[in-house]
């Protein structure tokens, strides 16, 4: 992808054949799409309750359904969504190694009540694993929208990614080893998640908050 890809997910406003539905390794189950006049939000059953869609929980999986752009991405790029939480959490960007039906290694920039953390995804002796990697404590509002952020910063000194929402930003240097093409998209889970839009900016933009740290 080389020029800027943006979508809002309105009504007749998106098309779906760009992006690849993902489940997640740990359960069977992947919820659907409901498309709304301005957004779109993943389906919860009606029966499921906050504690069922936590993480770890047997029923997590019903409200959970991922998707990733079919384009890959280059080197350094900036990412957005507008998007809001029914309850405590949990809408989340997405950057994954590789593209499939069933999300492998990736990195989670993940929005909630209490702020955003960054969370590692990995396969251990066979089997999905997870570490937080970085975090950033706000108080941010339920049912409110909200503006989260990824950028992906290649430098030669090594891969930091750039994350933050409405405009609080915080870092984290990632693997050296990840790869210069890869996959980007969202996640909604652990609840009623809403999406208004979605873009994609490749290039890096010089921010002040890498410059103060980091020289090429």
């Amino acid at each position: 992808m080389t020029k800027e890809y943006y979508t809002s997910f309105g009504k007749d406003q998106w098309n779906r054949e760009d992006w690849l539905v993902v489940r997640s390794p740990r359960w069977e189950d992947v919820s659907h799409w409901l498309q709304n006049d301005d957004c779109i939000a993943n389906y919860v059953p009606d029966d499921l309750k906050p504690e069922d869609m936590q993480m770890g929980r047997d029923r997590t999986g019903e409200s959970y359904i991922s998707m990733l752009l079919k384009q890959p991405v280059t080197g350094s790029v900036r990412l957005s969504t507008t998007c809001a939480f029914d309850s405590r959490m949990a809408p989340l960007i997405v950057l994954s190694r590789e593209l499939g039906p069933v999300h492998h290694e990736h990195l989670e920039v993940v929005l909630y009540d209490r702020g955003v953390n960054l969370w590692h995804h990995f396969y251990k002796d066979g089997k999905p694993s997870w570490k937080l990697l970085s975090f950033i404590e706000l108080d941010l509002a339920i049912g409110e929208k909200h503006t989260l952020t990824a950028e992906m910063i290649f430098t030669h000194k090594g891969r930091f990614l750039l994350m933050g929402c409405d405009g609080k930003t915080f870092g984290c240097r990632i693997a050296d080893d990840w790869p210069e093409t890869y996959y980007v998209g969202f996640t909604g889970c652990e609840g009623r998640n809403r999406f208004y839009d979605f873009r994609v900016i490749p290039g890096r933009t010089d921010s002040e908050a890498m410059k103060e740290r980091v020289s090429d």
